[in-house]
């Protein structure tokens, strides 16, 4: 018998189905909304029947069943109410349930009454029309009440068995046949219910899940908002500080590079060691901010792109005035062999790659009259960029590891000083502009590190020999402006300048006395050149401005040198800003030299701003 009962169940579906309080306070709902359908048919179909047996059946007996129907459907608008301002109805569920079996049992009670009691008439047609009215409500009531299958079974037994035990005690049938057909009835109640129970359950499962996904998938979006707002706090934390670091750091680094090149012009037998070492010890921690800073504002991804057409041979004579006093000073020969051609591509952090290149050519290259060549090769349709020396080279083991942060290879620990940031940084920078970058090396005889670039054909031909030049004596004759808010760097600079023959006009804010005087000067023709740094402190006038104030009221170009700590993309966007904004055209783009920079680089950088102005 267990065997056979467990058969019966499986196949009607009918087993025990564990739901959580709030998918049955969902169904409940979802039932109730359909609750006003069932209690329409039920008004509809009660008016019918006392309309229809109100000659034939006992009136206060119709009557006093018409005011069952009603108790019954006010029932329901009562449950309904109380459910709906219920908020915590998911853990009522059960005393919910008792109250939907009491109302679905007495709703059955008060039909199947009407079956049982009007079916005295032995008129076919009052019996037919008594069964269709019955039938036609109760499944029409099936929606609404199929959210609790036990609920929905007993409303339809209850309702339907005495209408069938009246009918078969009309029509004289044997009790075989009634129980028969209450099987089938049973069954049919059970499989139906079943099914139409588990699309109601199936259903408000999945609107559930649904909403605990968006529920869920709300939270995640807001923690994520949550996480980059926090992110873009913190980064422009950090970039706040890194670019305060970037301009205080450089200032007392500047000075102490001037003043250590004015020592080294007086230096004797006695210190001339002292003094060696002092300039070592600055340029490493030069090197180190540098670097530093670099690796922090990449990190942070505080560096944009803006990709232009420019030509190598203007980006290698720019490198060459840079570095070939650099090198000079350390007895090295720095030359350059350009290619007619252009690049497409940022030329300021290609200009940064190939600058962290050279750097460390001339670090790691000890050979007195060593060479270091900037060259450019043409190979199809593509240019090298390639950067030789003829330093200690780099073991083929090493060659992959070589780009990591602090790496230092094992043939360079011991011939100078380094932190290993250099080639990192290029490797990154490269990978932005999409560059590909590669390195060959022999150990003992020196190393080339080659950048590959799309290559532009130049439509005029210019010549670019070899630039073997050795840094001269710097001759400043005449006015030079020296406009500098940090007073360490201004002293520096001017002593600098005054020993190179210059009268310095100098000021630490851009004031109205200061831009007349420099603009009378250039006037009168005794203006050399103007220096500035470019940040001058809130609410005054950059170094550019100044630059371009000088030109307005003195109406002539003003060879300029920009000595900052800030990024040269800034200046470059305020210069094309101040070009737009202002009546005075034809002033061209000043020198801009990065903080910290040493005497022979200023040297460079002036000599570049005279030529050009």
């Amino acid at each position: 018998m267990r065997k056979l009962w467990k058969t019966v169940k499986e196949y009607f579906g009918f087993h025990p189905v564990k739901l959580s309080g709030s998918v049955l306070s969902e169904q409940f709902a979802l039932a109730l909304r359909l609750q006003p359908t069932s209690a329409a048919s039920q008004l509809i179909g009660a008016a019918a029947i006392v309309m229809y047996f109100w000659q034939n059946i006992s009136r206060p007996l119709l009557l006093g069943w018409a005011l069952a129907v009603a108790i019954t459907i006010y029932l329901w608008i009562s449950f309904a109410r109380r459910f709906r301002a219920d908020q915590a109805s998911a853990s009522h569920m059960r005393a919910w349930i008792r109250r939907w079996m009491f109302n679905s049992s007495l709703t059955g009670i008060v039909w199947g009454f009407a079956a049982s009691a009007l079916m005295v008439t032995a008129d076919p047609v009052d019996q037919v029309v008594l069964v269709s009215v019955i039938v036609a409500i109760v499944f029409a009531s099936w929606p609404s009440f199929s959210c609790w299958l036990p609920g929905l079974s007993v409303l339809t037994l209850l309702a339907l068995t005495p209408m069938l035990v009246a009918i078969s005690i009309a029509y004289q049938l044997s009790s075989i046949v009634i129980a028969v057909i209450l099987v089938v009835i049973m069954c049919f109640v059970l499989y139906s219910g079943r099914r139409l129970n588990e699309l109601v359950i199936l259903a408000v499962t999945q609107r559930v899940r649904n909403d605990q996904l968006v529920h869920k998938l709300k939270a995640e979006k807001d923690a994520a908002e949550r996480e980059r707002r926090i992110v873009e706090r913190d980064s422009a934390r950090r970039s706040r500080f890194f670019a305060g670091a970037n301009h205080d750091l450089r200032q007392p680094l500047q000075a102490m590079g001037i003043y250590l090149q004015i020592l080294k012009s007086q230096q004797t037998g006695q210190n001339r060691d002292v003094i060696g070492q002092l300039e070592s010890a600055s340029r490493s921690i030069s090197d180190l901010v540098e670097q530093i800073l670099e690796v922090s504002r990449i990190e942070t991804g505080n560096i944009e792109t803006k990709i232009e057409r420019i030509r190598v041979s203007d980006l290698f004579d720019g490198l060459a005035s840079e570095f070939v006093p650099v090198a000079a000073e350390k007895r090295l020969i720095f030359s350059t062999r350009p290619k007619n051609v252009s690049i497409q591509t940022d030329p300021q952090l290609v200009a940064r790659i190939l600058r962290n290149l050279i750097t460390n050519a001339i670090r790691y290259t000890t050979r007195q009259g060593g060479r270091i060549t900037l060259g450019a090769r043409l190979v199809g349709d593509s240019v090298f960029i390639g950067v030789y020396d003829e330093g200690p080279g780099i073991p083929a083991d090493e060659l992959e590891t070589i780009f990591e942060p602090f790496y230092r290879g094992s043939t360079s620990r011991d011939s100078a000083k380094g932190y290993g940031l250099g080639l990192s940084i290029v490797w990154v920078l490269a990978k932005k502009l999409g560059i590909e970058l590669s390195v060959s090396s022999r150990v003992g005889r020196g190393s080339v590190f080659r950048l590959k670039l799309p290559a532009l054909p130049d439509k005029q031909v210019k010549a670019h020999p070899a630039r073997e030049d050795s840094p001269a004596g710097l001759d400043l004759r005449g006015v030079v402006g020296l406009l500098e808010d940090v007073d360490m760097v201004r002293e520096a600079v001017a002593s600098i300048l005054r020993g190179w023959g210059a009268t310095v006009i100098e000021s630490a804010e851009p004031n109205e006395d200061f831009i007349r005087e420099l603009a009378k000067a250039h006037e009168s023709g005794q203006l050399t050149t103007f220096i500035s740094d470019f940040n001058l402190g809130p609410g005054k006038m950059n170094g550019l401005e100044a630059i371009f104030k000088v030109r307005e009221m003195s109406r002539k170009k003003v060879p300029s040198v920009l000595l900052t700590a800030i990024r040269q993309e800034v200046i470059l966007n305020a210069y094309r800003n101040l070009v737009i904004a202002s009546s005075v055209t034809g002033q061209p783009m000043p020198v801009i030299l990065q903080k910290p920079a040493s005497a022979e680089t200023l040297a460079a950088a002036l000599r570049k701003a005279i030529a050009e102005g």
